[in-house]
């Protein structure tokens, strides 16, 4: 465990990550204060909240809603020079739609709750009882609350939806994974990841809070802090282009990661387009990137500490076809919302499922599942795999995408960077 700060469970937040290397044009104001003036754990020259890692929904003091792990080779320390890269995302995009609304992060669910064996959270600590497996219990044993159903509508956000969910398997959903795939349980069947490329975005890389101008701050988590160098409802592939920290080789494995703070499951996948050519999506659809050899969760940057894991990929049903996409490996344990998930690659402590079970505790508890803004999971893990550069693409300079399609919420998360192709 970490820090000393007992935390309530968070049980309903907006998702955010971001790409954490290469590093992203996203992360524009990272470098100004208060996120310059940011750093966990506290100490000496940093108290309240220039060390406090925060969920921001006023679009205030947000240094603490982005960090990454430092690279300092202290365990745990974590720095915000990513900005407020976690806060460009777009909000209420379902599949089969022409584009998103900006506003509705749950289309259709939300309020819905599910018991343990009849209990709901409260009550399984009333009786002071851990889940064995809180992440994935056997089947039968965690079901919906009958009495919650009547606020569910498995609808898209638009009328006439052209795309049903292609992400039927449970080995590669996220959330509500023992729902029959269409069925009236399976209210997550118009989320982005349910047909992995195909939900509309609002930009390519990203808009500043997640709505378009105009729309102002939105609720959770549908904000950003204004500063001198980017403002809310501002596009992501209108930022300047920051310099080139990475060359990589046509037809070379070359290494890619981000971080999640609010976790709302679902897959990624990474993609390419020429730096002076449109950042739309059509212009990175020409470009995906195919995963390579396993995934890898890595803590405080430190090689030391990775954990080589057998990543779920799959190539049927995305957009563009063909093109290659990879499950959230970390579970959100938040099953009274999400109901079943899937097992964490890494063994997790009592500590972690009473957690998951409903106790709350400090942050830090989890290793690889749950989520970060005042969560059990530390920002210091990076997901991380290798992507495969393409051997016909000719040298010069690219800009990275990082899509994130989630399951439990209606959002598109993107990060965008610029690399050199050499």
């Amino acid at each position: 465990m970490v820090g000393g700060l007992l935390l309530l469970s968070v049980r309903s937040a907006c998702g955010h990550a971001a790409l954490s290397f290469p590093r992203p044009r996203n992360a524009i104001d990272g470098g100004l204060p208060p996120w310059s003036e940011w750093a966990y754990p506290c100490d000496a020259s940093h108290q309240r909240a220039q060390c406090r890692i925060s969920f921001c929904e006023d679009g205030k003091n947000c240094a603490g809603s982005c960090p990454i792990s430092a690279h300092s080779g202290v365990p745990n320390a974590l720095n915000a020079s990513n900005g407020q890269s976690c806060y460009w995302f777009s909000n209420g995009c379902t599949i089969g739609c022409a584009s998103c609304d900006g506003t509705s992060n749950h289309v259709g669910h939300g309020a819905q709750r599910f018991l343990y064996h009849g209990m709901d959270a409260r009550t399984l600590v009333e009786k002071n009882l851990t889940l064995a497996n809180p992440w994935n219990p056997p089947a039968g044993a965690m079901r919906l609350d009958e009495a919650t159903r009547a606020s569910l509508s498995i609808k898209a956000n638009c009328a006439n939806p052209t795309t049903n969910a292609t992400i039927c398997d449970p080995r590669l959903r996220t959330a509500n994974t023992q729902a029959e795939c269409g069925s009236a349980d399976d209210f997550y069947f118009f989320s982005p990841w349910r047909a992995p490329g195909s939900a509309p975005v609002i930009d390519a890389c990203g808009s500043a809070g997640g709505r378009f101008a105009g729309q102002g701050i939105g609720g959770a988590g549908a904000q950003f802090q204004n500063s001198s160098l980017a403002r809310q409802g501002d596009k992501g592939s209108q930022l300047p282009a920051m310099p080139s920290h990475v060359t990589w080789k046509a037809g070379s494995d070359v290494e890619v990661a981000w971080t999640v703070m609010a976790n709302h499951g679902g897959g990624y996948a990474y993609r390419l387009a020429p730096a002076d050519a449109p950042l739309t999506e059509e212009t990175f659809r020409k470009l995906p990137l195919d995963f390579v050899g396993k995934s890898i969760l890595r803590w405080d940057g430190d090689s030391k500490t990775e954990l080589q894991f057998e990543g779920w990929r799959t190539s049927v049903g995305t957009l563009p076809p063909g093109s290659m996409w990879s499950k959230n490996p970390i579970p959100s344990g938040l099953w009274e919302r999400e109901g079943p998930g899937f097992e964490p690659v890494c063994a997790e402590s009592e500590e972690c499922k009473r957690w998951a079970s409903g106790f709350g505790g400090e942050q830090g508890v989890c290793r690889c599942s749950g989520y970060s803004n005042l969560g059990p999971l530390l920002p210091n893990l990076e997901i991380v795999d290798l992507v495969q550069i393409p051997r016909h693409l000719k040298a010069g300079k690219y800009v990275l995408q990082w899509r994130w399609d989630c399951e439990e919420s209606d959002q598109v998360w993107a990060s965008c960077a610029d690399v050199t192709i050499g």
